[in-house]
């Protein structure tokens, strides 16, 4: 039918059709959508607690080498929040934790889309609550912040609960 209005000279039809469509594709199809797959976390570190926003990335199959569960991955401002890591200590975590800074924590190999391999410091929480699951997790600390255009600071991996 757009077709045949263009053909008629109808130029307002083909424009009503092309957004109607836009708008079925939009709202009517399944797929991803950024707003749905953010969580509400919170993180608790001796009496610190951090509530923050996570990215449920479906893409993120980080999992610790040990035991298999996924790990979660908080952007280097986290990292620099709850520790009291620098940019740098983030940026080099096998000598961070040579040198003694960040104890109870440990490395955690990972690997990214046009990086051949790097290694995240990571720490296990013992009260940490995604959604509605709440229990203990690993969290790594990326080298860099993200998200903050987007409105998280984390990403949550796999499956959830």
């Amino acid at each position: 039918g757009a077709a045949i209005s263009f053909g008629a000279g109808n130029i307002g039809f083909v424009f009503l059709a092309a957004g109607g469509v836009g708008l079925f594709c939009a709202w009517g199809l399944p797929g991803e959508r950024t707003k749905g797959d953010l969580i509400p976390v919170e993180l608790h570190y001796g009496d610190r607690q951090w509530r923050l926003t996570a990215l449920h990335d479906t893409g993120n199959t980080l999992r610790d080498p040990i035991t298999g569960e996924r790990v979660l991955v908080a952007g280097a401002d986290m990292g620099q929040k709850l520790l009291g890591l620098t940019a740098e200590q983030l940026a080099a975590p096998a000598e961070t934790l040579a040198s003694g800074f960040a104890p109870g924590m440990r490395l955690i190999p990972y690997r990214t889309v046009g990086q051949q391999g790097a290694m995240m410091l990571a720490l296990r929480l013992k009260d940490v609550k995604i959604g509605s699951w709440r229990g203990n997790a690993l969290v790594a600390f990326a080298p860099e912040p993200f998200g903050k255009q987007d409105g998280y600071q984390m990403l949550v991996g796999g499956a959830m609960g």
